[in-house]
């Protein structure tokens, strides 16, 4: 490795994507249990329905897709932090 750690960045950068590439591999290959489009399930609630009922129903069926993005935004937090927090060379 060289003095100035550039061995370092390129091992972190190889690891990073072995492991982006797999994350993708895994999402392309394992079927998302919410693929299938039911028109049912569009329409939250029908007109005879409670409304905080029927709502309720809609983000249940979909929170696949709220979990998908919600570990997309504590993923990206967690880099911004840490890219914050690094310590600068002098």
């Amino acid at each position: 490795m060289s003095e100035n750690g550039n061995g370092m960045k390129i091992v972190g950068v190889m690891i990073c994507g072995f492991l982006f590439l797999t994350f993708l591999y895994i999402i392309s290959t394992t079927p998302f249990p919410h693929s299938i489009f039911r028109s049912r399930e569009v329409l939250p609630i029908s007109p005879n329905e409670e409304l905080g009922a029927g709502m309720s129903l809609f983000l249940w069926n979909f929170r696949g897709i709220d979990m998908l993005i919600a570990s997309i935004l504590l993923i990206t937090t967690a880099i911004s932090c840490i890219s914050l927090l690094r310590e600068e060379k002098p």
